[in-house]
């Protein structure tokens, strides 16, 4: 593209891909994978980590696969399945039969025997057990109920399925209702997201140029405080925003992305300043 070309950078900083290489250590960010460090060593069962949309916490799972990538968790990043398609991508995913995953007639009974004896052959190889869910808010019932039987697994020493579940906030809602109150019982840890204030947002706009490559490229007090106005603080609106004014600034042959810069972007998004 032209206009990285004429910004020296290497790749577009504000991409909006979860990406680790561009993972930004905030506060909450840094205490989320600390958080996820301490689960691994003590062998808890459950950790929440709870965000709205667009705070990071895809890009946050697969910074922890890429600093932890001996670990070799189950990521399940579509979390709309019912009980029986849930077990089976997890069979899937870990079997070391092609026949088992090809078998669609297999019952859920079977299907479950089955898991439970490859989650044993993982331990027994020293593997550890742990499923990432992605977009947890979006589990049905019966599909939460059967996580937390599946969590009932243990050997005579420890529990033998770690779960990090990743979700918005109003799941801690869902959790509080009565019937999830034994699953609620077993998440010990829980980190949330939040929103980035205004110095932040301006720290992790230096910090992907940065990434990007040695650019020329600044913005100026003005245009900060308006991408921080609009994106409240959100790192995914934060990205779309910038990377639009990149492309404004190029199109003005201008270094400095400016507060009109910024105008024009919010009015081609249909966003509110």
């Amino acid at each position: 593209m032209e206009y990285l070309e004429f910004y020296k950078l290497k790749e577009d900083p504000f991409g909006i891909t979860p990406d680790p290489d561009y993972f930004y250590p905030s506060k909450w960010h840094k205490e989320a994978l600390h958080t996820m460090e301490y689960f691994l060593k003590k062998g808890e069962s459950f950790l929440l980590i709870t965000g709205e949309a667009g705070t990071g916490k895809t890009t946050l799972i697969r910074t922890f696969l890429k600093n932890f990538n001996l670990v070799h968790p189950i990521v399940i990043y579509h979390s709309t399945l019912n009980p029986k398609e849930f077990i089976k991508i997890l069979v899937k995913t870990i079997s070391e039969d092609e026949i088992i995953v090809t078998d669609k007639d297999m019952e859920k009974i079977e299907l479950t025997g089955i898991l439970k004896e490859e989650f044993y052959r993982r331990k027994a190889q020293g593997i550890r057990n742990i499923i990432i869910i992605d977009e947890a808010q979006d589990l049905a019932e019966e599909t939460l109920v059967e996580i937390k039987h599946l969590s009932n697994m243990e050997t005579e020493k420890e529990k033998l399925l770690h779960f990090i579940l990743m979700a918005q906030p109003y799941f801690e809602d869902k959790l509080s209702k009565k019937e999830y109150n034994q699953l609620s019982q077993r998440i010990s840890l829980k980190v949330k997201l939040y929103h980035f204030d205004r110095d932040e947002v301006e720290s992790y706009i230096k910090f992907r140029l940065q990434r990007a490559g040695e650019v020329p490229v600044t913005f100026e007090r003005g245009a900060i405080k308006k991408i921080y106005k609009a994106s409240k603080g959100i790192p995914r609106l934060i990205n779309l925003i910038c990377s639009r004014a990149l492309m404004v600034g190029y199109l003005e042959s201008s270094y400095v992305i400016k507060k009109s810069h910024i105008k024009s972007v919010l009015k081609y998004l249909n966003l509110s300043d």
